[in-house]
C-alpha cells in the first residue's frame, strides 16, 4: 500500500520523459536519472509529439523495455497515462497491461483520452471493468503495482474513492489539485500516490500537510540540456 505519512520531504520528483527521448544518447541520459534523486521515470502514451508533429515520438512498449533493461529495478518505471479507450479491450491488456504487471513497483496511470494532442480511435471500454481487472490480476499485488487515475471529472474521482486509488492531475491550478487533496486523504489505503504533472516552477507553494508527487514533464531537447533540465528539477 502507498505511505500517506510524511516523508522527510512532502513531495517525491519523478519525470516525464519528451517524446524524442530514445532519438539521442538515450542510455547514459537513462543512467544520469538513475544517479540522481529521481523517484520515478514515466513515459506518455501517445503515437504523435504532443508538443510537435515534427518531433519523433517512442513506442510506449518499446520504450518501457529499454528502460527496463538500463533501470533493472533500480528506480521505479510507469505511464502517465494509458489511455483505455485507444485500443479494444484484448489488445489493451495482452500487449500492454499484462506487460506492465509484470514489473516490480511498475506506476499505471490510467484515462479515458480527451483528444487533446491527437485524434485517436475511441473504443468506449469500460473503465471501472478496466480497473477491476487490473485489481484482480495475481501480478497487481505481487510485483507491488501502484493504480492512479487521470482526469477531473466526478465520475473519475467517483471511482477512485471507490477503488482507493491514486489521483493524476496534469498542470491546471493549485484550487483543482487541493480539491483532489481532500479527496485522496479520504481513503484509508490508497494503491496509487496523489501526484501533478507540471513543468518546473510550477505549483511552488501547496501547503505542508500534503504528500504529493510531482511528476516533471520534460522538454524534448539535446543531451546537454537534458541534464541541465534534471540538475535544475532537483534543486
Amino acid at each position: 500500500m502507498v505511505q500517506q505519512q510524511a516523508h522527510l520531504m512532502n513531495q517525491i520528483k519523478s519525470v516525464l520523459l519528451p517524446g524524442s527521448f530514445f532519438e539521442e544518447d538515450y542510455v547514459n541520459k537513462t543512467k544520469y536519472l538513475l544517479s540522481n534523486e529521481i523517484d520515478t521515470i514515466y513515459l506518455f502514451d501517445h503515437s504523435i509529439n504532443p508538443v510537435s508533429r515534427n518531433l519523433s515520438m517512442y513506442n510506449l512498449i518499446d520504450g518501457v523495455v529499454k528502460l527496463n533493461h538500463i533501470v533493472k529495478g533500480e528506480k521505479n518505471l510507469g505511464v502517465c497515462v494509458l489511455n483505455v479507450n485507444a485500443r479494444q479491450f484484448s489488445t489493451l491488456f495482452y500487449n500492454y497491461i499484462y506487460d506492465f504487471l509484470e514489473i516490480k513497483n511498475f506506476k499505471l496511470g490510467i484515462g479515458s483520452g480527451d483528444n487533446k494532442y491527437e485524434t485517436r480511435n475511441n473504443y468506449s471500454n469500460n473503465f471501472e471493468e478496466v480497473i477491476n481487472d487490473i485489481k484482480s490480476n495475481k501480478n497487481f499485488k505481487k510485483n507491488n503495482v501502484q493504480l492512479f487515475v487521470g482526469g477531473n471529472s466526478k465520475e473519475k474521482i467517483d471511482l477512485v474513492l471507490k477503488y482507493s486509488l491514486g489521483i493524476n492531475q496534469w498542470l491546471g491550478t493549485i484550487e483543482d489539485f487541493q480539491s483532489k487533496s481532500s479527496h485522496y486523504k479520504q481513503i484509508k489505503n490508497p494503491v496509487g500516490e496523489l501526484s501533478i504533472c507540471l513543468r518546473r516552477n510550477h505549483f511552488e507553494n501547496l501547503d505542508n500537510d500534503i504528500f504529493y508527487e510531482k511528476i516533471f514533464i520534460v522538454k524534448d531537447s539535446n543531451t546537454e540540456i537534458f541534464y541541465k533540465t534534471i540538475d535544475n528539477i532537483l534543486k
